[in-house]
């Protein structure tokens, strides 16, 4: 299974990290962000599957085709800013962790923007005038 594969991966950079730090501690940060960055890697590697199903499950889809990647993106930003942000913290910059993380609500809010003006259509013609 693959689940434990990434768990050896995690706990060999955690005890490798671990052990550095004792002697140089400035190096461990680059243990942890080596062992995160490959966790990821693996990580993508694995969502090429997922992909696929989403690009069959679209090419199926009658109605809504438009919102799709958009639903699709903002999954894909909400990742990537939550993965950021936590490597930030574990780096010990909170306050970039902070802002990486509102960034992207910003950015999903961006992307939102279009289905919200859709849905707002859809209202106003359903409403009587």
């Amino acid at each position: 299974m693959d689940i434990f594969k990434i768990a050896v991966i995690g706990i060999c950079g955690v005890v490798l990290s671990s052990m550095v730090k004792g002697y140089k501690p400035e190096m461990a940060i680059y243990i942890v962000i080596s062992t995160v960055l490959l966790l990821f890697g693996y990580i993508l590697y694995h969502l090429t599957a997922v992909f696929d199903l989403f690009s069959g499950v679209y090419g199926q889809i009658r109605y809504g085709k438009a919102f799709f990647p958009v639903v699709v993106k903002v999954l894909v930003v909400g990742y990537i800013a939550d993965f950021t942000a936590q490597l930030c913290r574990d780096a010990g910059e909170g306050a970039i962790a902070g802002k990486v993380e509102l960034a992207g609500k910003v950015m999903i809010f961006y992307l939102a923007v279009p289905i919200m003006m859709s849905l707002l259509e859809i209202v106003t013609k359903l409403l009587p005038s």
